[in-house]
């Protein structure tokens, strides 16, 4: 039986049959696709549980709203890496590459800054971040190489490595946004044996990245990374970040918070949408490339949207 399920976001919300699995659609980014982040308070940080039915609560996390990085992704023209696809990045200083097709989404280098120490890797054999369709339990592995820069110390040479990535959870996750309950986590990890003219060294790095199917980027990530340069020494930190929300085409300072009530969650035949704020006028519901399937305007606030002869997916409202 058709299954449509609602996930609520600030702005944004999504429609899924298989509300918990990725998809080449649904997870990597294609040119044109913006996304902000918070940095928050790492200490004590924990990534919670593993495994179904669980409960990711980052609620109570300080956020540092002052730190905020602004991700813009454009095709890829630098020719160091493969053309098509795409560079991602808050900044010149801050790009990564990747290109992903129907069955994987690949990590193909970029910038690296792990304390005071920046490097810049170009991979010949790529980090495999993503196996499609991915969820939980899906897994994958891939032995990574290629060419390292170290600028501030005047360094080029080699790397060989390994890279694993396993989707281990599926639940609910809290933030102070809101509760998303089609959350999946997923755990990368990576392990690159560097040699420069100095010597050799190493960088290890583990993500937590806590996904809500039907928003790209990741609404959450824990990042600990260790660098060990010739000469610099080891560097270790660990960054964590949420999810900025958009607000679009409404000045700030001008935005009136409201509620919107989205039900029943999930459904196969009709969706309500209901608010107590006058101002909301109408509801537009896209598929995942951006097509608009259906537009109509609310009647005293309130909305009955029939979704009965939708094709089952993934939707955005």
């Amino acid at each position: 039986m058709k299954k449509i399920y609602l996930s609520i976001l600030t702005v944004l919300g999504g429609l899924s049959l298989n509300a918990q699995t990725l998809t080449d659609a649904n997870h990597s980014p294609v040119a044109g696709d913006m996304y902000s982040t918070y940095q928050c308070d790492s200490l004590a940080i924990s990534p919670g549980a593993a495994g179904a039915g669980s409960l990711w609560n980052f609620t109570s996390l300080a956020t540092h709203s002052s730190i905020v990085n602004n991700y813009t992704a454009t095709a890829n023209a630098n020719a160091s890496y493969p053309i098509p696809g795409v560079q991602l990045g808050s900044a010149a200083a801050n790009l990564s590459y990747y290109k992903s097709s129907a069955t994987s989404y690949n990590y193909w280098g970029g910038n690296v800054t792990i304390a005071a120490i920046a490097a810049s890797f170009v991979y010949s054999a790529p980090a495999v971040l993503a196996a499609y369709p991915m969820s939980l339990a899906t897994t994958s592995n891939a032995a990574t190489a290629g060419s390292v820069a170290i600028p501030a110390l005047s360094q080029t040479g080699t790397f060989t490595g390994n890279s694993t990535t396993l989707a281990d959870g599926t639940g609910t996750l809290a933030l102070v946004t809101g509760t998303y309950t089609s959350a999946i986590r997923v755990v990368t990890s990576q392990t690159i044996n560097f040699t420069v003219q100095l010597g050799s060294g190493s960088v290890t790095q583990k993500n937590w990245d806590y996904y809500n199917v039907g928003t790209k980027e990741a609404l959450f990530t824990i990042s600990t990374s260790t660098i060990v340069a010739p000469l610099a020494g080891t560097s270790t930190q660990t960054i964590v970040t949420r999810h900025k929300p958009l607000v679009t085409g409404i000045k700030e300072a001008n935005t009136t918070s409201f509620n919107l009530v989205v039900f029943p969650n999930p459904t196969s035949t009709t969706v309500n949408f209901a608010t107590e704020n006058t101002e909301a006028k109408q509801v537009a519901v896209y598929d995942v490339t951006g097509k608009l399937v259906a537009k109509q305007n609310l009647t005293e606030v309130k909305l009955t949207l029939d979704v009965s002869t939708y094709t089952s997916g993934i939707y955005m409202y």
